[in-house]
């Protein structure tokens, strides 16, 4: 195996690389490279599974798995709304989910949340925005999302690779909803940083003021505006920063690098690589171009186990993810923005960031949820960005229109004091002041305007008795019989109640009862058998479950009223290994979850049931030590297991591209070939099949 990697290296078929933090163009990219590759190794070090399949345990006379559907079916928890009917039913409007219509119990409708540039906010909208912030902040729901943030082992894709962006897209969604929570017409606002990375001292802009984001005092706490006395998680009782002091902030030159990219590989892209990745990342793609924005504001934006204790971090996300949405509009259809992952490659990235990976800690998403339409579809849209159209302030009070410097551009303006001779057209740069020999200086004393009162709501902080389930009716018996330690990546995903992974605050000891509020409207609309595991467990009344207990199903001595499917006849497979090479991207499809059962026999590494620990997923070496003599006895034109298995010995190292048309080929192309080596094997290897495995049966690796 070793020579014949090594004549493929000797004619540069294959490609091998690894990211030297040392070779970053700027001090800063260097700092961010040192942060990913940080959060990469402790990631790794602290797997979700093992190479011990994490699958259900059994119940007596029944098959399996036993998990919850795909996206939440049932929204347990507003956080994991995907429509505006849902959202309703924890504002106390009339909504039903499934349905992107809400009247709020004031008459009014419940709109998608429009997410403009902050400085495009009216008064009234900024107002009632800080207002919603601080009412988290004083209710604790803020911190408790920061520290979703900051826990490597418990978000492991939120860095570090190609689920980086819809890791984000999720907990900012998340973020918006608890804001909508408090105020329903407030939405998450973009900080549009171009707007002050051409100021000639992007320092000097006005948004670290008073009256936006807060100044900072000589010791680099933020000691003003509504941001004054906002402890953070250390315990500090105020937010630090170091505004400028390195880091740069966002450039039209790095936007439009985004918006080049034709190959989501540049986009999602793998940007801790290690030794044998095949994959070189470019230090302009956005999870780099992002992390210099991080440095830039310094303090506890600085460090990604720090950086959510600053509300800045969240308008400057919603501008990342604004930036993934325009690409995304512009350079692939609708179907491929729900499609379209890079490959499962264990050497590029950590298995946390697998397409059909859970999306840790928001489970049961997968990472590749965060894919879907349904977000700018049903809960925001984006404002377009300022522009001079807007007339000489741009449309804000806070922005003007820069004529000095070529082609006509918004830009912050400056607060008195700053330097303002780099205008030449006769804009007036200066807030509330004018230029005056080369400086702004005030035109009168400011008005204080008193603050403005904003009634909002009580936050709906996510406590346990909205976030705290089981989706399964054994996993208390489970729990008792041992299951939290013996099977954790199962248990501590599927179970997180029974195995004290969160406090439910509803009696967890009560045979029969709902567990939450919305049971017997879930019950009357069907959701009793559409969705009958999560529902037997929590709403165990409305359904009709209590002539049994649980210890009857859970042991074998009753039937349970909903039979899952069997089983496949054949899973013998031994070890971690995927059984075809189609299961990726049958995973980012959603086939973990809508045909779980043979899924988890099927395409373990794929759907996050183990992560090999023997070979490294995703290269295009052989995994087994047999493949060569399989390979010989002519087990590639037989056995789709060889294909994903044996990738060098089968020449089967097919790009993104090259799978994606394979594996449609058997449904879609009516026999049509695809060219390079796929010509010799039949479309039947690209199929869902059972009764294969490994050609040397139940043998060891």
């Amino acid at each position: 195996m070793k020579a014949l990697l090594a004549l493929l290296f000797l004619f540069g078929i294959v490609r091998v690389f690894s990211q030297n933090c040392a070779e970053a163009p700027t001090a800063a990219l260097k700092i961010v490279c040192e942060q990913i590759h940080r959060w990469d190794k402790n990631a790794r070090s602290a797997p979700p599974v093992t190479t011990k399949i994490a699958l259900p345990p059994s119940i007596p006379g029944a098959g399996g798995p036993m998990i919850a559907a795909e996206l939440a079916p049932i929204a347990s928890s507003p956080s994991q709304c995907m429509d505006l009917g849902c959202l309703c039913q924890y504002i106390g409007g009339n909504g039903q989910q499934g349905s992107n219509f809400c009247t709020l119990t004031n008459g009014q409708p419940l709109r998608k949340a429009l997410r403009k540039d902050y400085r495009m906010l009216s008064d009234d909208e900024r107002a009632r925005f800080h207002a919603a912030i601080r009412a988290l902040k004083n209710s604790g729901e803020y911190d408790r999302l920061a520290v979703v943030h900051s826990q490597f082992a418990e978000s492991g894709g939120a860095h570090s690779g190609p689920a980086f962006l819809a890791w984000h897209r999720e907990f900012i969604k998340r973020f918006e909803i608890a804001l909508r929570l408090t105020d329903p017409s407030v939405a998450l606002p973009y900080w549009d940083s171009t707007l002050d990375s051409v100021l000639p001292n992007s320092k000097d802009s006005i948004l670290w003021s008073d009256e936006l984001m807060g100044r900072s005092d000589a010791q680099g706490q933020v000691a003003t505006g509504f941001l004054l006395n906002w402890r953070t998680l250390a315990g500090r009782p105020n937010i630090r920063r170091a505004i400028g002091a390195q880091g740069s902030l966002f450039t039209e030159t790095e936007i439009a690098f985004v918006m080049r990219q034709t190959n989501i590989e540049n986009v999602m892209a793998y940007t801790a690589p290690q030794q044998g990745c095949n994959m070189k990342t470019d230090w302009n793609v956005l999870e780099y171009t992002h992390g210099n924005i991080h440095i830039y504001v310094g303090g506890d934006m600085l460090d990604q186990s720090t950086s959510a204790n600053d509300p800045i971090f969240f308008l400057h996300h919603s501008f990342v993810d604004f930036i993934w949405e325009l690409w995304r509009q512009q350079r692939q259809t609708r179907n491929e923005r729900e499609n379209a992952f890079p490959l499962d490659k264990q050497q590029c990235s950590s298995a946390n960031h697998f397409g059909a990976a859970l999306m840790r800690p928001f489970e049961p998403w997968r990472n590749t949820d965060g894919l879907s339409n349904k977000y700018t579809d049903n809960m925001y849209e984006y404002a377009p960005r300022p522009t001079c159209a807007g007339g000489g302030d741009c449309g804000s009070k806070y922005l003007f229109c820069d004529r000095s410097h070529g082609a006509p551009r918004c830009s912050s303006k400056i607060r008195v004091g700053a330097a303002c001779t780099a205008w030449t057209a006769g804009e007036n740069p200066c807030y509330n002041g004018i230029c005056q020999g080369g400086v702004c200086a005030a035109t009168a004393a400011p008005v204080t305007q008193p603050p403005a009162v904003v009634t909002t709501r009580a936050p709906v902080v996510q406590q346990a008795s909205q976030n705290c389930f089981n989706e399964q009716e054994c996993c208390g018996h489970w729990a008792v019989g041992g299951e939290c330690s013996r099977n954790p990546g199962y248990m501590a995903a599927w179970c997180k109640a029974s195995c004290s992974k969160c406090k439910p605050n509803y009696d967890i000891r009560l045979e029969c009862g709902n567990r939450h509020p919305s049971c017997v409207k879930w019950a009357t609309a069907g959701e009793c058998a559409k969705n009958p595991y999560w529902m037997a467990e929590n709403c165990r009344k409305s359904c009709n479950r209590c002539g049994t207990t649980r210890a009857q199903i859970c042991t074998g001595a009753v039937k349970q009223a909903t039979t899952p499917k069997p089983r496949p006849a054949k899973c013998d497979s031994p070890g971690c290994f995927n059984e075809n090479i189609c299961c990726q991207l049958w995973g980012v499809q959603g086939q973990c979850s809508r045909n779980s059962t043979w899924m988890q026999c099927n395409c373990r590494v794929a759907c996050g049931y183990c992560i090999p620990q023997e070979y490294d997923y995703g290269t295009c070496e052989n995994y087994h030590r047999d493949c060569v003599a399989w390979a010989q006895r002519g087990e590639c034109q037989k056995n789709p297991w060889m294909l994903e298995n044996c990738k060098a010995s089968c020449r089967t190292c097919f790009s993104n591209s090259e799978l994606r048309s394979r594996c449609g080929a058997a449904a879609a192309s009516g026999g049509r070939r695809f060219g390079r080596e796929t010509d010799e094997y039949n479309d039947a290897l690209f199929q869902q099949q059972e009764g294969y495995g490994s050609p040397g049966g139940s043998e060891a690796m």
